[in-house]
């Protein structure tokens, strides 16, 4: 089922919001993690909402997700960048289950402790 313009427009614009908040809106909650770490998003998308719904589009029909699937609250798909370090751009970005997205997380810094008993602990 084809969906809505209406529907599409607006739904695709929260995701577009999103994506733009966690890069350039230093208030985001989740900016250190995106654009306090220097990642953007490319300049067709941001010069041109309409090119990220081209693609948005383009990535749903050639994985058969509609887009209620991929705007319901995140909880089917959700935008991932395949390089955690990338940027947002069409060759770096996919539609994924929460389960791939979770997986697919930077390696965090690991520290290492010595315990009041002596033994050496890593810690993530």
């Amino acid at each position: 089922m084809k969906p809505k313009t209406k529907d599409f427009n607006f739904r695709s614009g929260k995701k577009y919001d999103g994506m733009m908040g966690r890069c350039y809106r230093q208030n985001d909650p989740t900016y250190p993690n995106y654009g306090g770490r220097g990642i953007k998003v490319c300049s067709a998308w941001i010069k041109d909402i309409n090119a990220f719904r081209r693609w948005l589009m383009l990535e749903l029909q050639a994985n058969n997700i509609t887009i209620e699937a991929f705007t319901n609250n995140s909880k089917y798909y959700q935008l991932d960048r395949i390089d955690t370090d990338g940027h947002y751009e069409p060759n770096n970005c996919r539609i994924a289950t929460p389960q791939t997205n979770s997986r697919n997380r930077r390696i965090g810094v690991l520290k290492t402790i010595q315990s009041a008993e002596g033994e050496t602990i890593t810690l993530k």
